[in-house]
């Protein structure tokens, strides 16, 4: 039978004058690095609690932030992430969606970044360019963009907005230390 223990930091019960010396010449020999001495009692993070995000909220923030966008005109995204995720500001710790908002003709500038996402097309019509193949999608659609192609979005009406909704595995990647972003030319 196995029994659940509350993890808690002991370091500093087990770290004595002089292993705490060895630890600071060897910290301050390597740059940036930190010694851990007893890592199985360190904090677990909190838990992440369920919640609903109210799409309207979200619309209404994203037709004002695509009005005065001066690096994107007519885009704009929001990410939404969880605080007791910690580094990984994901809203799991592995996981992180976001809306993106095209204004009627809009389109984002070509990049990549070494996560993956899933797109649902929410509303509207248009084609993402993704690793130079034209993919066309309208509302009710998903699609995916692999990691580190690069890829870019249009809408096509000269009316309609488009929403497109993803989610990526940037958390993943962020509490790994490896995320990456590109902006292409």
């Amino acid at each position: 039978m196995s029994k659940t223990l509350q993890r808690i930091d002991k370091q500093s019960e087990i770290i004595k004058e002089k292993a705490r010396e060895i630890i600071k010449e060897i910290e301050n020999e390597t740059e940036d690095l930190r010694i851990v001495a007893f890592m199985e009692h360190t904090t677990p993070p909190p838990q992440v609690s369920p919640k609903v995000i109210k799409f309207n909220k979200i619309l209404e923030l994203l037709r004002l932030l695509a009005i005065d966008n001066p690096i994107e005109k007519g885009v704009a995204k929001v990410m939404l992430y969880s605080p007791s995720t910690g580094r990984s500001r994901g809203l799991t710790p592995t996981m992180m969606p976001g809306f993106q908002y095209l204004s009627p003709n809009a389109k984002t500038k070509p990049h990549s970044h070494n996560m993956a996402s899933i797109y649902l097309v929410v509303k509207g019509k248009g084609y993402s360019v993704v690793g130079g193949k034209k993919l066309d999608w309208e509302e009710g659609d998903v699609f995916v963009v692999p990691a580190n192609m690069v890829h870019y979005h249009v809408n096509v009406s000269e009316t309609e907005e488009a929403i497109l909704f993803d989610v990526t595995d940037s958390g993943l990647l962020e509490n790994l230390g490896i995320l990456e972003f590109k902006e292409e030319e």
